[in-house]
């Protein structure tokens, strides 16, 4: 049989509980109120579920997939606009009018019998069936009157006490024939309560009340949440709870309670009744709670909360209290001895400052970061203002949930680097994973160690003076995809993430000597690689860990520093100066590079997201395809991490150094065959929302590339625009055959994204 389930509300009413998903995916009992939905429909053999989405759709299709794993089948109609209760039902059968369908919200929790009021329904011979139960306090529910058969005779929209002639109220909860289903006009707003069956009534069709035994709770509010909990615990709602977890002995617990999986309890804790202590909530010493709800919350030692909601991440710290009513947004911080007083709301991510008396609604603040990466997984800041102790702690526990397993730490370049590995380590191991500590001093030393020892994250802490830069690395030794950032950024700004218990933490392990594994790695030759040893021409610059990596690596290749072009290694990129003095930079290398293994056969290349668009040209002439991250996705990806050879300096130089011995030649004269190309670079600040410049290029330029930005040809060169992670700001990046070309595209761009940031 078919159902469809109404999941497009975005629970305003409800925040902030609500704030951070749409209201359907609300966690009760850790689980989303939906999914007792979906469970209800299932147990009534309801298998086919199509479900109307609008708010947030994907966190929705994300969890439940093609509801295989429930035993139904189930399809999204995502709404672009409002369609209305009736008007969204429409759209998601897609002009299947043929069965009798019922009609069930998401974002309600009930144990009706569905198969009783179906069977009401065809006794009835009714057009529409509508579930009813009864209220004493009816005002902020639509109401409905029937007759003596049970044929409805009068609806009451959210009356007032005068209007109070009954206490049967409408649940939402629909029973609807095919006669009823072809009413519902297309493509518009059209509602049940409003218009559908007041329309029914009308023309005499048969619209009935059926009166359903059983637990409904349209959780419209936080008060409305709390107490629906209580009703369950209460065993007034016949559901499918997830399994409880014992408390240990020395935990007080007064019935009726929750305790969900993996809860960790500190010393001398109190449960009062109708506690429900979500799944991974950590109570720490001393701690009391009574009447709340913890979705997997944190309270530090002595800390007390009654009858209030504290969401996913969120801490409380030691000697806090929060009392009846407040609510508690994800993540969080209530800092230590602070008040939250009755009724109160603390919006998500946001931080009250210890020893604070708050009241009424807290909505701005120190809040986290709006993003984590600034693309190619890479992560900066100041460690006093961005990269914090505690943003690096939570980081890590999210990186360690995020791999499943290993996280690799390497840092270098001072204290604060060395302090923000120690809190990425307490982070990894409180979330349950295991640290590898490396002697890695490069970032790509760091995604080595991290593809040759299979650890499915690296990270590499380096600091620059005041500045600190996370650079992260997949199992493959490639940045991890924006899906993957995604993920990371999710957990760490919204707090979802738990820790795990203090019994079950894994101790930090330790792999070092990475420095001459790395170079003998990256000197080994290619498949194409002449035979023979003739000493090529080529030394390294600088001095530093990146100097002696590249130094070890060109030595192993059989370079000798005699007379030849000088190599830089900065732990990113690779330069060179030739002996004439000219320079040449690293798309310049990476062009003759692509030459190079053009004329061994090579048919595909992977290039690093930010290579110039011309090297795309340059290898195109040659007959090779390359493919980009940000352009062809985890295919790239995978390439690249096959190719180590197009993103890393140390292994670069080596391939260039086997590409002169082959070819019996030098790098300048290689790099004599490359065309001529330029880039110039600028940054505009918009006033508006960097997006809505962002939409407006791309109305532009329909033949652009977008990934993460927008890369157009222009005049016969390129224009890459990208906003700026964390600031009101575009980056723009031209390239042109000459130096003239590229400054006048990136000028003419600035203007351009300048006159549109100021215009919407």
């Amino acid at each position: 049989m078919k159902a469809v389930l109404l999941a497009g509300g975005e629970g305003t009413r409800l925040r902030p509980i609500s704030a951070e998903c749409p209201k359907p995916m609300v966690r009760l009992f850790d689980k989303p109120v939906m999914e007792y939905g979906v469970e209800l429909l299932k147990k009534h053999g309801f298998n086919r579920i199509a479900v109307t989405l609008q708010s947030m759709p994907q966190k929705i299709t994300d969890y439940f997939g093609d509801g295989s794993a429930w035993g139904v089948l189930m399809r999204y109609n995502i709404e672009k606009e409002p369609l209305g209760t009736a008007g969204g039902v429409r759209a998601a059968l897609d002009e299947s009018f043929d069965e009798t369908v019922v009609v069930l919200s998401g974002d309600a929790v009930t144990d009706f019998d569905l198969s009783a009021a179906l069977a009401y329904h065809n006794q009835k011979d009714a057009d529409a069936t509508l579930l009813l139960t009864r209220r004493p306090n009816v005002l902020e529910y639509g109401l409905v009157m029937t007759g003596n058969d049970g044929r409805v005779t009068r609806f009451i929209e959210k009356p007032s006490w005068g209007q109070v002639f009954t206490d049967t109220v409408n649940t939402g909860v629909y029973i609807l024939s095919p006669a009823a289903l072809k009413m519902i006009p297309g493509g518009t707003a059209f509602d049940f309560a409003r218009d559908l069956f007041p329309l029914m009534l009308d023309i005499g069709m048969n619209l009935y009340g059926c009166p359903a035994a059983g637990y409904w709770c349209d959780i419209g509010d936080s008060d409305a949440y709390l107490q629906c909990c209580r009703d369950i615990l209460d065993g007034r709602a016949r559901l499918s709870l997830p399994a409880q977890t014992p408390p240990p002995a020395n935990v007080a617990v007064a019935q009726p309670c929750y305790i969900g999986h993996g809860v960790s309890f500190g010393d001398c804790v109190s449960l009062g009744p109708y506690t429900v202590a979500g799944a991974g909530s950590i109570l720490g010493d001393g701690v009391s709670a009574e009447g709340c709800v913890l979705d997997g919350a944190v309270m530090e030692a002595r800390s007390r909360c009654t009858g209030a909601f504290l969401g996913r991440g969120a801490v409380l710290g030691e000697h806090a209290s929060v009392m009846e009513g407040a609510v508690i947004g994800e993540g969080a911080v209530i800092g230590a001895d602070a008040v939250v007083l009755e009724l109160s709301r603390v919006w998500p991510r946001k931080e009250i400052q210890p020893g604070a008396r708050i009241s009424g609604s807290v909505t701005k603040g120190m809040a986290r970061r709006g993003e984590v990466f600034d693309g190619g997984g890479v992560a900066r800041g100041l460690p006093h203002v961005d990269l914090t102790p505690d943003f690096c702690y939570r980081l890590g526990t999210a990186a360690a949930q995020s791999s499943r397993g290993e996280v690799a730490l390497s840092w270098r370049g001072g204290e604060a680097a060395r302090l923000a590995a120690l809190a990425l380590e307490a982070g990894v191991c409180a979330g349950g994973g295991q640290a590898v500590l490396t002697d890695a001093l490069t970032p790509t030393c760091a995604a080595f160690a991290g593809k040759t020892y299979g650890i499915p994250l690296s990270v590499f802490v380096w600091q620059d003076g005041r500045m600190l830069t996370l650079y992260f690395y997949d199992g493959g030794g490639v940045a991890p995809g924006r899906t993957e950032e995604r993920r990371l950024e999710a957990a760490v700004l919204r707090g979802d993430v738990t820790l795990a218990d203090p019994r079950s933490l894994r101790p930090s392990r330790t792999v070092s000597g990475l420095t001459e594994q790395y170079a003998v790695s990256a000197a080994a030759p290619p498949r194409w690689a002449a035979g023979g040893f003739a000493p090529v021409a080529l030394s390294a610059g600088g001095s530093g860990p990146e100097a002696d990596l590249l130094r070890r690596a060109l030595t192993a290749a059989g370079c000798v520093p005699a007379g030849g072009p000088t190599l830089f290694n900065d732990g990113l990129s690779l330069s060179a100066v030739f002996e004439n003095g000219r320079e040449a930079d690293p798309a310049c290398l990476l062009g003759i590079l692509i030459g190079v293994e053009a004329a061994c056969g090579a048919d595909r290349l992977a290039l690093p997201c930010d290579a110039p668009a011309f090297l795309d040209d340059v290898a195109a002439r040659q007959g090779i395809r390359t493919l980009r991250p940000e352009r062809d996705g985890e295919k790239a990806r995978a390439l690249l991490a096959d190719q180590p050879y197009m993103r890393d300096p140390v292994y670069m130089a080596a391939h260039l150094a086997h590409g002169c011995r082959k070819f019996k030649t030098t790098l300048p004269a290689l790099a004599d065959r490359l065309p001529s190309f330029h880039l110039t670079s600028g940054e505009v600040a918009v006033k508006a929302d960097r997006g809505a410049v962002m939409r407006e290029l791309a109305r532009q330029f329909p033949g652009a590339e977008l990934g993460e930005g927008i890369r157009t040809r222009a005049r016969g060169g390129w224009v890459r625009v990208a906003p700026l992670p964390n600031r009101r700001a575009l980056r723009i990046v031209a390239e042109g055959m000459s130096a003239e070309l590229a400054g006048e595209l990136c000028v003419e761009f600035m203007q351009k994204v300048r006159s549109l940031g100021e215009q919407k």
